[in-house]
């Protein structure tokens, strides 16, 4: 995409709401540049700032980069996943995370 373009798509574009303009190479969507505003969206999700849709974006690959890690885990003599103390925390704490959030995740 041209950088000319960048403007345009800084300003009206949503990390995770996607491109406004249907663009598959929007440049906020990728990453490349960060967005100045939130979408209308993030309004209607009760995201009212660029932090706070960062700060729950990063909530969630933590999250699911902690379970993704987990779940490749195995100890010595049993399976991590198969274990049912684990599926029942990990239940417990996808619950809390949304619990605690004002963010629809």
């Amino acid at each position: 995409m041209d950088k000319n373009q960048y403007g345009v798509h800084r300003t009206h574009c949503c990390v995770k709401h996607g491109c406004k303009y249907g663009d598959k190479d929007c440049p906020v969507v990728k990453g490349e540049i960060r967005q100045d505003y939130t979408c209308e969206r993030c309004n209607y999700d009760g995201i009212n700032s660029v932090d706070e849709l960062f700060t729950n974006i990063n909530i969630l690959q933590i999250t699911n980069d902690l379970f993704s890690l987990i779940d490749q885990w195995e100890g010595d003599t049993w399976s991590l996943k198969e274990d049912e103390k684990y599926l029942e925390y990990k239940e417990k704490l996808v619950k809390y995370i949304k619990s605690q959030s004002r963010y629809n995740i």
